[in-house]
């Protein structure tokens, strides 16, 4: 072989291989460009979704806070301005049992403290979930044949606005009890261990079946729903096989912050 085909040859693979490195090179640079691509994309769908999740926040949190005006309206209504109308009637009709007038007086009093209790907790900063827990439950015994377990194996640390959030719930689940199941009898059990808070909220009432995903869902389960995703919590409702629902609420410990 003739040295010169020797450097054709050579040259000819050279050529080659410039040409593969040239390839590669142009399909690695589409590569990156195509990844490059997509992943602006894929920041501006998440940037959309972000402003879409942020858009029904706060569509929620103002449903929510026209529910708790609602119910605070409903509420003076139904329970404090009902009482004085009676007690206005009694005192035009004359009706002198001032025994009978004492404790119609008595209840509006017990009635009006239990609506500004539910506004604003007194102490909440420095009580614990399980004193507020008993003084919620403490505030239907009138009305219910009430009772509390508590069980804390494990002191938790809960913020002010963890707290918040949990007395919600529970004011939220006792005032639907109160509207809705026809009970006799509220149970509250508070559990703590060093892995979770468990909250259980049972009713002997007519029953209740809940869908997480139904479309009708009221505002008031939607208020729960919000603040258990807040709290990075798990709840379920479990009908009872005869009568009753039971309200259990889970949340680690690990998720408390």
């Amino acid at each position: 072989m003739q040295p010169w085909q020797n450097e054709n040859t050579f040259i000819i693979w050279y050529v080659i291989g410039l040409f593969l490195v040239l390839i590669i090179s142009v399909g690695f640079i589409l590569l990156l460009k195509t990844n490059h691509k997509k992943h602006v994309e894929n920041k501006k769908k998440i940037k959309v979704l972000n402003e879409q999740h942020k858009n029904k926040l706060e569509m929620s949190s103002v449903l929510i806070q026209e529910k708790e005006r609602q119910r605070i309206g409903s509420d003076l209504h139904d329970s404090v301005i009902n009482s004085l109308n009676v007690l206005y009637l009694k005192s035009q009709a004359g009706q002198s049992d001032q025994k009978m007038l004492i404790n119609d007086i008595q209840e509006t009093i017990f009635l009006t403290r239990r609506i500004s209790h539910d506004l604003n907790p007194p102490l909440l900063e420095y009580q614990n979930i399980e004193d507020l827990c008993r003084d919620i439950i403490k505030q239907w015994a009138t009305f219910y044949n009430t009772k509390t377990n508590i069980n804390t194996q494990q002191f938790f640390d809960l913020t002010v606005e963890q707290k918040v959030h949990l007395i919600r719930m529970v004011q939220e689940l006792i005032t639907n009890i109160h509207k809705h199941a026809k009970a006799t009898s509220i149970e509250l059990t508070l559990r703590t261990t060093k892995q979770n808070l468990m909250l259980l909220v049972k009713d002997d009432g007519i029953g209740f079946s809940y869908k997480p995903h139904d479309k009708t869902t009221g505002l008031g389960l939607q208020n729960i729903q919000a603040r258990a995703k807040i709290l990075n919590a798990t709840f379920k409702y479990k009908k009872g096989t005869t009568n009753g629902t039971t309200f259990i609420f889970l949340m680690p410990k690990n998720n408390l912050r």
